[in-house]
């Protein structure tokens, strides 16, 4: 549960970005905030299978 909560907190914290520039191809609004918690999940969720991979692969070594 404690990962979890952390995980929620940087995707809410990264995603608040999305509010600080705005950005020519997307346009503003919803669909623009949309993207970056998006991006931002996917951005999360490849680090955490990264370092799931890295523990796996240390922990077969010994």
């Amino acid at each position: 549960m404690k990962f979890i909560t952390l995980l929620v907190s940087f995707i809410y914290l990264f995603s608040a970005q999305a509010f600080a520039h705005d950005d020519h191809g997307l346009g503003e609004g919803s669909f623009h905030a949309f993207y970056h918690a998006i991006f931002w999940t996917i951005f999360v969720l490849v680090v955490y299978k990264a370092a799931v991979w890295f523990n796996d692969k240390r922990s077969q070594k010994n």
